[in-house]
């Protein structure tokens, strides 16, 4: 055939994509028999698309398979970087190949990692086999900064997008090791529940992309992804999946890639080629739903022409899914509510669905607590069977039963009373949330590519329809402040992951106002609304003004009498927060009275955050055992509800590993402080990550692994550096950079670690002395090993003055310090009357490990004051202890300066013969616990060593 007569794919406008695909139709509803001359009696203009046309129809079986993306064929005129193209070890603009680990019709999946060392993570990187040019490159810029707005721990994070050196476009996304949701449910013959429970937190993933205006449009259980820890992960938010212009017209990608990818998932408007909005998605899922619970799929599509695929979806009723499941068991417990629910969410016309993601999930959660579902009628005797199912004990117990059966009046009366209530709040609810649903869709809508500028409308950014949204709230819903309401605190939210944090003040002040003025200053509307603008200021630092809200909030729900549970639970867990430096005991007090709360609701993020706030004060005031316990009920609750509210695990076994350290469990904490910085970096929230890699290297520094602690420290600080002094995240950044100087620090490295203190301390807010002496502590060290022991002294009295006469881990921190450095400077005597005279109280924090390292201050001491006998015999103690721990791997550094005593010991009372092979082993294990020969550690013991190798005989 001429070549000259072929069309390049890439080269195609909107109408030859049409043009062929009429044909394909064409060619299609031919018998198979009849195709080839139908083809070769192509002339005019339809003869440029003769060999595509062909190379298509010769894959129809594989089509019919439904196997059509495994072996895309190749296309003519396309740029194909296929089959071996790509390889291990080659580069991708920052990337390295590693292995291939996917490949469909359109593109390869490779697992991958940075090359160029900024950041050590692998990443799956999705390279198409096309070169499609400049349009494709720039829909990837745009995609990647719409989607950075999606913060789920459920979601797989887009990292990176661009071109590499030979024009081809890439998706560098979070590399997730699991199965796909089906495969995952099938091999281990998952429960109904568990189904369910996983279902859900798909449905909160695509319910926070939603709301983030981003729909999916390829749900499928190929891009649900399970991991051994059980949390789904929801892949391919990466090409054509944005509710802006393209809903009402499909790209020439689109046109390749989706349809089908995605017939035996699609929506029925999908199908037809109709803009699409949530409702297509809501549809996908239900399709999902229905082949995990049942084990089959509503309907199979017959693989013909688009005419023909469009009948099929638009007539095919789906069967129950009681009467598809094979198994009688299943079959019993999908007939009734999950019968309906799955109806609802699969009607043909998107307006009958569920309203929105979070309706289909909440009805899914009815179903598995036993209450009444929204997508079956209600009657009182549907509502008397729920209410039975839920309380089967208790009705035994008390003959409800027959209370309801009698059908007393006083029973009546409260039933109507009750429906009255249930239907007037249920009705507000489906108001606002229709109004709250119509209002996002018409931001878009409007930006659509219906107007006179379609490409300035597909350009459009993420902010700039937020920025339309937020001037529209106040004109379009002026008659439905509930409405107003959850949308002021909805485009605030996003806003505030957008880093625009005045925008995201000023949306939420707005909220508060119109709570103020609609309901009264009052209002549970109120007192939430202030509650919520509190905890905003609170995170970007204006800590005064959001503790000065918060106690309004307190005493106006007080004012209230019958207070409100949940506003009680927030307020009190808020105040937690802001008390836990400034005022431990009163955070403690607050903490207790929101966990009170906490313990007598359902799992969610707030009962979840009220224990794990009870954990991070209990532990800050040395009640450990109360903290484990109070974290361990919030790891239940995760367990139970991971769809709301497993995106604060990490934050809750971070603290938990930093209680089992102080218990002296140290391998528990270490395994439990690593669990939480791997599952943070499957997450896509940087601030849980480098939190919980704040947390690991502080205990590995402690802990004498200060080598380990290097990466996770390292990766923290890069970050909190980049923020460029934006304090949306409070003392956080600071803190991370200033705790990665002390990594350096104790590593050797002190010349380095001074350029982060530094760089911390212009961070660090003055308003938080609790923080801020030990952080000067710290500076000081820095300042003593690099011989600067003026710099060292002005630190330590500011240091002091801000800790006071108080006595806990933080001042004791201090003190340490200050001892050090009374020893630098000739005073070692008035360092060891301090060590004597501030004994660490016994309590829960009272461990081996701690005795231990104290024990060990004391002998160097002993030895800094001309006492080498009492040095020697206290090492020696230290060291036959260390063979008592149940586990001694983490006091590498404290044998390694325990030898160094004991040899420095001998050397001062004139055994130079004795004190040479202990020194020779000293420095042996300093350079095995610290693995760096410029420490001062080190300097000492060679200096020590050099002096024995001259005296010894």
């Amino acid at each position: 055939m001429d070549g000259t007569l072929v069309m390049p794919l890439a080269a195609m406008r909107a109408q030859d994509w049409a043009a062929l695909s009429d044909l394909l139709d064409q060619a299609l509803d031919l018998p198979p028999a009849e195709r080839e001359a139908w083809l070769n009696a192509l002339d005019g203009e339809h003869l440029i698309h003769r060999e595509a046309l062909q190379a298509l129809l010769a894959t129809q079986a594989e089509i019919e398979t439904g196997d059509f993306l495994a072996e895309l064929p190749a296309l003519p005129g396309v740029a194909s970087e296929a089959g071996d193209a790509h390889a291990g070890g080659q580069l991708v603009g920052a990337y390295r190949l590693i292995e291939r680990i996917g490949r469909g019709g359109m593109g390869e999946v490779w697992l991958a990692e940075r090359a160029d060392g900024t950041v050590k993570r692998q990443v799956a990187l999705k390279l198409p086999h096309a070169v499609w040019g400049d349009a494709f490159t720039e829909r990837l810029v745009r995609e990647r900064e719409i989607l950075a707005a999606l913060d789920h721990a459920h979601i797989a994070r887009l990292y990176d997008a661009g071109v590499d050196a030979h024009g081809r476009p890439f998706l560098a996304m979070a590399y997730v090791a699991g199965q796909p949701i089906d495969v995952y449910c099938r091999e281990r013959a998952l429960p109904l529940r568990s189904r369910v429970a996983l279902l859900l937190q798909v449905a909160a993933a695509v319910a926070h992309a939603h709301a983030r205006l981003v729909v999916h449009r390829d749900l499928k259980p190929g891009n649900i992804l399970v991991g051994a820890d059980g949390n789904v992960v929801l892949l391919d938010f990466g090409i054509a999946k944005l509710l802006d212009g393209d809903q009402t017209r499909d790209t020439a990608l689109t046109a390749v890639s989706g349809r089908a990818l995605t017939l035996d998932y699609a929506s029925p408007e999908q199908i037809r080629g109709e803009p699409l909005g949530t409702a297509s998605d809501i549809y996908s899922l239900a399709v999902v739903a229905y082949e995990l619970l049942t084990g089959g799929r509503p309907y199979r599509l017959a693989r013909g022409s688009a005419a023909e695929l469009e009948e099929a979806i638009a007539s095919a009723q789906a069967p129950r899914a009681s009467d598809t499941a094979t198994d009688a068991s299943t079959r019993r417990q999908l007939r009734g509510d999950l019968d309906a629910i799955l109806n609802k969410a699969l009607k043909k016309r998107p307006e009958e669905r569920y309203p929105t993601m979070d309706a289909f999930a909440a009805d899914l959660r009815r179903w598995r607590d036993g209450e009444p579902v929204q997508a079956r009628p209600d009657s009182a005797g549907y509502r008397m069977a729920k209410f039975i199912g839920r309380h089967r004990l208790q009705v035994a117990a008390g003959g409800v039963v027959m209370l309801a059966l009698a059908g007393g009046a006083s029973v009546a009366l409260w039933q109507a009373h009750e429906a009255r209530l249930a239907a007037t709040q249920a009705r507000t609810e489906a108001a606002t949330a229709k109004a709250v649903q119509g209002f996002m869709e018409s931001v878009f809508i409007s930006n659509s590519a219906n107007q006179p500028d379609p490409e300035r409308a597909r350009a459009t950014t993420a902010r700039e329809l937020l920025d339309r949204g937020a001037e529209r709230i106040e004109k379009d819903l002026a008659q439905a402040p509930e409405a107003q309401l959850r949308l002021y605190e909805l485009l605030g939210e996003m806003y505030f992951h957008m880093a625009l944090n005045d925008r995201s003040l000023a949306l939420r002040r707005s909220g508060a106002a119109l709570a103020a003025r609609h309901f009264g200053a009052g209002s549970l509307e109120a007192i939430n609304a202030s509650v919520s603008l509190a905890k905003t200021l609170a995170e970007v630092g204006d800590r005064e003004a959001s503790l000065k809200l918060l106690l309004q909030a307190d005493e106006a729900l007080r004012a209230r009498g019958q207070e409100d549970a949940l506003a009680r639970m927030e307020i009190d867990t808020t105040l937690a927060y802001h008390y836990f430096n400034s005022d431990p005991p009163q955070g403690l007090a607050r903490a207790r009275r929101a966990a009170a709360i906490a313990r007598q609701q359902p799992p969610s993020q707030g009962s979840v955050g009220a224990l794990h706030m009870l954990g991070e004060a209990a532990n800050a005031t040395g009640n450990l055992v109360e903290a484990r316990d109070a974290l361990a009920e919030a790891l239940a609750r995760i367990d139970r509800r991971p769809d709301e509210t497993v995106a604060v695990l990490p934050l809750v076994l971070s603290t938990l590993g930093d209680v089992y350290a102080r218990l002296g469990q140290l391998g528990d904490a270490r395994a439990t402080l690593s669990r939480a910085y791997d599952l943070a970096q499957r997450g896509s929230d940087p601030y849980t990550l480098h939190i919980a890699g704040l947390k690991l290297s502080r205990f590995l520094v402690a802990n004498g692994r200060a080598r380990d602690a290097i990466e996770s420290g390292r990766a923290a600080a890069a970050w909190a550096q980049s923020l460029k002094g934006d304090h949306e995240f409070g003392a956080g950044p600071a803190v991370m950079i200033g705790s990665y100087g002390r990594v350096l620090l104790v590593y050797g490295d002190a010349r380095r670690a001074l350029g982060y203190l530094d760089d911390a301390r212009q961070r660090l807010p003055a308003a938080l002395p609790d923080v801020l002496g030990p952080f000067l502590a710290t500076h000081a060290e820095a300042m003593l090993a690099l011989g600067r022991t003026a710099d060292a002294a002005a630190d330590l009295d500011q240091a002091a003055a801000l800790i006071g006469d108080r006595v806990d881990r933080n001042t004791e921190s201090v003190r340490a310090v200050r001892r050090r450095y009374w020893v630098a400077v000739g005073k070692a005597q008035d360092a060891l009357a301090d060590f004597e005279a501030h004994a660490p109280q016994v309590d829960q924090a009272s461990t081996p490990f701690t005795r231990l390292r104290r024990q060990a201050e004391q002998a160097t001491l002993l030895l800094a004051v001309g006492r080498p006998a009492e040095a020697h015999a206290a090492a020696s103690a230290v060291l036959a202890a260390m063979g008592q721990l149940p586990e001694q791997g983490f006091s590498d550094d404290v044998q390694a300066r325990m030898t160094a005593v004991q040899g420095q010991a001998l050397l001062s009372q004139g055994r130079p013969a004795d004190a040479l092979p202990v020194l020779q082993q000293a420095l042996a294990l300093h350079r095995a616990a610290f693995d760096a020969d410029h420490s001062p550690e080190v300097a000492a013991v060679r200096a020590a060593l050099a002096t024995a190798q001259r005296r010894a005989p």
